[in-house]
């Protein structure tokens, strides 16, 4: 669990409030992927599908992600 936080840079209040439309209770969450991470492993980690990571990261397969990219997730975690 560790790892997971040290990979996760949170933005700031007003960025997240406008990613999320206002609403202020979901947010977007930079990862950064690790060896051994899969799109299923992240989207399970995070509550979100792979669907998702791969639109929202203009991601066009979702079997080729390499250690050290960043991901934006949105998330209501």
């Amino acid at each position: 669990m560790e790892e997971i936080k040290n990979n996760v840079q949170e933005l700031n209040d007003e960025q997240m409030n406008e990613a999320a439309g206002g609403a202020g209770q979901a947010r977007w969450v930079t990862y950064t992927i690790v060896r051994g991470d899969t799109l299923i492993k992240i989207g399970n980690r995070f509550g979100v599908s792979v669907a998702n990571l791969c639109e929202w990261n203009g991601i066009s397969d979702p079997d080729h992600i390499v250690a050290g990219h960043k991901l934006r997730i949105y998330t209501r975690r």
